[in-house]
């Protein structure tokens, strides 16, 4: 894209308000709903201040299952984001492999290829994304949603969610971000730490607690989670217990 294209893009963008305008480098669409998968993204373009537009996709509505939306991301699963900073805009799905791209992208939050720092924030990434993402979000559902108690997968999904807390617990008394510095890793994490859902008593892990406060008081977070209720305010995944 050239500059002359690229500028008047982004004049059409502050004219519409369609986009929040930081002084970064990024143009890019990210189709979203506020729930752990969609803020884990909104987080980390809102810590880049990247210039990004957000697009509301409401699941709650079936609109991910659109053939339009189906086109940026074939799973038909939010988030997804296109980047139009490029000659070929490049869209891309998956949570895990879109914080990658965006932190690889800035230089920021994921250390350099080849490097044993950058491994243990992609450890730490695909335990999130293998274990904390499937294991919580069926408890959730069966909490939630299921029209009668299924005692067997309560009782698997609440031994897991524990299991799954300690570990996380037992990582954070090592380090205070869980691949030592603060990583896309605790930005995956973090928004689907949800306590009370999940049946858990923050009192019991003292080092996910405090975790939690660290990253709550940062100020890109709670842009990230001002701009989920804008677009969803009864979205439980946007209570910051």
């Amino acid at each position: 894209m050239n500059a002359f294209l690229t500028h008047r893009i982004r004049e059409q963008a502050r004219s519409h308000n369609w986009i929040s305008v930081h002084p970064g480098f990024f143009m890019i669409d990210l189709y979203y709903w506020p729930t752990g998968n969609g803020l884990k993204v909104g987080i980390l373009l809102e810590e880049l201040e990247a210039e990004y537009r957000l697009i509301p996709v409401n699941i709650r509505e079936g609109a991910q299952k659109q053939e339009s939306f189906q086109r940026i991301s074939a799973n038909g699963r939010i988030p997804a984001i296109v980047d139009h900073s490029l000659e070929a805009p490049l869209s891309l799905f998956e949570s895990g492999a879109i914080l990658n791209y965006l932190a690889d992208k800035a230089g920021r939050f994921l250390p350099p290829a080849g490097t044993a720092e950058r491994q243990k924030v992609q450890e730490w990434l695909f335990w999130q994304v293998g274990h904390i993402t499937p294991y919580l979000s069926q408890l959730q559902l069966f909490k939630e949603k299921a029209p009668e108690p299924i005692p067997f997968a309560l009782d698997l999904l609440n031994a897991e969610a524990t299991r799954l807390y300690r570990v996380l617990e037992q990582r954070l008394a090592e380090v205070p971000y869980v691949a030592g510095e603060y990583s896309v890793a605790d930005m995956a994490i973090f928004p689907w730490i949800q306590p009370l859902r999940q049946g858990q008593d923050l009192t019991d892990y003292p080092n996910i607690q405090a975790w939690r406060l660290r990253i709550k008081a940062r100020p890109a977070v709670q842009r990230a989670y001002a701009k989920g209720r804008e677009v969803a305010a009864g979205e439980r995944s946007l209570a910051l217990q």
